[in-house]
This record gives structure tokens, C-alpha cells and sequence, in this order.
């Protein structure tokens, strides 16, 4: 549940940020680097959710078949699959392994 917690207050933050810049800013436009950190922070904690989400505390609940479907979705993505297709793809993968495994 912390982590849902966690999610909704960036969320929340990045709204608020993107409400209030261009009232503080203004008509002028940030510098280059700026826009590509802030550009890039969003991925950067999306990542670090997944993959403390995925691995558990300690790394002690890594689920293999979890890791398969995100595999897919690397794979299918680089291939510039659909995200429906690319979804159902990993979907299908993780639950014919987790039948196959169980």
C-alpha cells in the first residue's frame, strides 16, 4: 500500500510542478539542461518503483516469470510492436510460465 502511497504523491508533485512553473516563469522558456532533467526524472522513479516492486525487500521475492514478461515488453518495444500488442504479449508470457511452472 506505501508503495500506491508513494505513486500518488509524485504524481501529485508533478502535477503541481506543471501547474505552477509557467505561472512562475512566466512567457520564458527554462534553460536546455533543466528540461532534460526534468524530462528524465518521471522514468528515473517510475524504474525505481518497478524494480522495488518486482525484487521485494532485500531482493529476497524475485518472481522469474515476472521477469520474463518485462523481458517481452524490451523486446517487443525495441521491435516497435503496439502497446496493446506489446501488453498482451508479456501478459501471455508470465501466465503460460506461471502455469507451466506451477
Amino acid at each position: 500500500m506505501s508503495l500506491w502511497t508513494a505513486i500518488g504523491a509524485i504524481a501529485l508533485i508533478s502535477f503541481a510542478f506543471k501547474a505552477i512553473g509557467p505561472a512562475v516563469l512566466g512567457g520564458r522558456e527554462l534553460p536546455v539542461r533543466a528540461r532534460s532533467v526534468i524530462a528524465l526524472v518521471a522514468p528515473a522513479l517510475l524504474a525505481g518503483f518497478l524494480v522495488t516492486g518486482l525484487a521485494g525487500p532485500a531482493w529476497s521475492a524475485v518472481d522469474l516469470t515476472l521477469l520474463a514478461g518485462l523481458a517481452t515488453v524490451v523486446v517487443l518495444r525495441h521491435h516497435r510492436a503496439s502497446m496493446p500488442v506489446t501488453l498482451v504479449g508479456a501478459v501471455a508470457v508470465t501466465a503460460l510460465l506461471r502455469l507451466w511452472f506451477s
